[in-house]
């Protein structure tokens, strides 16, 4: 009969702690999304403490990484990765590499300011001022070249595109680079690899308007220079100093 009571008092208590993980997952959502790292940490602790999920120990290793501890962010992304999938693995092993590689520049500047520390202080050169070299005289400026025209339709048409194109192509790239860094401060793993998959089309659809606009910006170009009149040539010469000074030039 007793053995009968404890098993039902488990049975009993074991809805109460999920129900006590779930609020401490959700008062340390509160405190991830207001970067406050240290309470966000102590409640994903509690919760994975009451209802050990894997996706619990994700959170705990970005809350770690976000708030400057990579040495407990790589511990606790080995132990999310021994429970988790492939694609979920890969997602916690790439953090792990940037997290070593945050280490590893930490300890070179430590090293690299511990080394300018013991450095002997050396007295500056002496600053030697050179005398003013004589100016040569100025030649006078050449005529202005004929302003340049361009009044092909479909040149101009091709031209516009192309640079829209162009406009629009860098801005995907740019808001591709944003969403992927925003990527690396979502707390699940399933947020990651979908803010990492949008980033990417932005930055594949980037791509492609940008080469597209290339492309239509060049063929405007030679457009233009196919329909353009003959170059207006111009040549002066003014004497100067020791001789003449000839300049030639064109423009279409």
């Amino acid at each position: 009969m007793k053995h009968l009571t404890v098993i039902l008092l488990a049975a009993l208590a074991t809805p109460a702690f999920a129900d006590d993980a779930a609020d401490h997952l959700a008062k340390a959502s509160r405190a991830y999304d207001i970067q406050d790292w240290t309470s966000a940490l102590a409640e994903f602790k509690a919760a994975y403490t009451l209802d050990a999920k894997p996706e619990t120990l994700w959170s705990i290793a970005q809350t770690q990484r976000l708030s400057g501890d990579c040495r407990g962010a790589i511990l606790t992304y080995k132990a999310f990765m021994r429970g988790s999938s492939a694609t979920a693995a890969n997602a916690a092993s790439d953090w792990i590499k940037k997290c070593e590689s945050d280490l590893d520049a930490q300890q070179r500047a430590a090293d690299a300011a511990a080394a300018a520390a013991n450095r002997p202080v050396t007295s500056a050169a002496p600053v030697v001022i050179a005398p003013p070299q004589p100016q040569p005289a100025k030649a006078p400026k050449p005529p202005p070249a004929p302003r340049p025209w361009y009044f092909d339709p479909l040149g101009d048409v091709t031209f516009v595109v192309g640079v829209g194109a162009l406009a629009g192509g860098a801005t995907f790239l740019v808001l591709g680079d944003l969403h992927m860094g925003d990527a690396s401060s979502q707390p699940t793993a399933g947020a990651y690899a979908k803010a990492v998959d949008s980033a990417q089309s932005q930055q594949t659809l980037g791509l492609g308007l940008a080469a597209g606009g290339a492309v239509l910006t060049a063929l405007s170009v030679w457009r233009f220079h196919s329909v353009a009149s003959r170059p207006h040539e111009h040549l002066a010469v003014v004497p100067s100093r020791g001789g003449v000074f000839a300049t030639y030039g064109f423009s279409f």
